[in-house]
């Protein structure tokens, strides 16, 4: 199919935002229709889903050294630095100096949490950091699982975080954390729960707990929001989903809950008080596909955001698949039409 019809099909797909419910504190925006290119997508993978996308060997304890893309390297520049014994990537375009950023994205890459950043997700953070002037976009190296399973990596994380925001703060810049799929996991993991810890510490004022730095915003694209995997809507899917099977992410969370129960709130965020978010007016931000098996929980997430007056805008696409946003290197009409939503929306924090 010629790149000048999938863009004429790109632009029939825009609709108006629409809210979940009246005076709802969360907008949705509504698509439905689905392009040839990605119709023939579904049908060519659905027979290999068994097989795409697993993770291809366990990866070492700690923070492993990445590679970034080779392809980005045309646009962009790429630094190491490490940070509490995790590697963390700057993304900025060439030219861009340090010193004209004045915000930065923290992104965790999606993978079952076991598998490493892959080529399209490179390529996303450095569209991103294209597309938005005076703003970083830092991948993050974190631990992988199983050997790296939750109750070992995310302590170190939410040191992490700590470390990130406060430094952020000293140096007046606006904080976003993204991430994909695991990633939106973990991002969404980590505000809720230092927001918990700072809410329980005793010996802060109201005014104390204030002044502690927390990102402006949430970016949570096709996130894991429960890894009990009890919603009965995954077996509703399980028929068109293209890519991810019940038992596969059973599997994924089981590697990372580790000796956890599925449920805690560190791993599952549905189940944390996302009353915290809106009481200090962190914006919560999403997308999710109405043909992905992890849809539905994302959604009762979302709702449950809305029911406690989190702000925040969510893309809601049917006929997608998980992550569908990482097909735009491939010209797919969705795809490029998804990752322009995100970076519109994270213009606005």
């Amino acid at each position: 199919m010629a790149t000048d019809t999938l863009d004429d099909m790109s632009t029939t797909m825009k609709e108006s935002p629409i809210s979940s419910r009246k005076d709802s504190s969360i907008t949705i925006t509504h698509r439905t229709k689905r392009s040839l290119y990605t119709h023939f997508i579904h049908v060519l993978i659905h027979p290999f889903r068994n097989h795409m996308g697993r993770p291809t060997k366990q990866h070492p304890a700690g923070s492993i050294n990445l590679k970034p893309h080779k392809i980005i390297l045309r646009t962009c520049t790429v630094s190491e630095r490490t940070v509490c014994d995790i590697h963390v990537y700057d993304i900025l375009p060439k030219r861009t100096s340090t010193k004209e950023v004045r915000r930065r994205i923290y992104y965790f890459c999606g993978g079952g949490w076991q598998s490493e950043p892959s080529g399209q997700h490179w390529q996303l953070c450095a569209k991103l950091a294209s597309q938005m002037p005076d703003t970083a976009i830092s991948v993050v190296s974190y631990p992988l699982a199983p050997k790296n399973a939750a109750p070992t990596s995310f302590p170190k994380l939410l040191t992490l975080y700590r470390t990130l925001l406060q430094a952020a703060d000293e140096a007046g810049d606006k904080v976003i954390l993204a991430g994909d799929s695991s990633g939106g996991n973990i991002v969404l993991c980590l505000v809720l729960e230092a927001l918990r810890e700072d809410e329980k510490a005793a010996h802060l004022s109201d005014e104390e707990r204030k002044r502690i730095p927390h990102p402006t915003a949430i970016m949570a694209i096709c996130p894991s929001t429960d890894l009990t995997r009890s919603n009965p809507d995954i077996e509703k899917l399980k028929d068109v989903d293209p890519i991810l099977t019940p038992p596969f992410i059973k599997e994924t969370a089981r590697a990372w809950q580790g000796d956890w129960d599925s449920a805690d709130r560190r791993i599952s965020p549905i189940n944390a008080d996302i009353s915290l978010l809106a009481k200090h007016g962190i914006r919560v931000h999403g997308v999710t596909g109405g043909y992905d098996i992890l849809g539905p929980d994302g959604i009762v997430f979302r709702d449950k955001c809305a029911d406690n007056h989190v702000t925040g805008e969510w893309l809601q696409w049917e006929k997608q698949m998980h992550c569908f946003i990482l097909t735009w290197p491939y010209g797919v009409p969705e795809g490029r039409e998804g990752v322009g939503w995100i970076i519109d929306v994270l213009k606005k924090d």
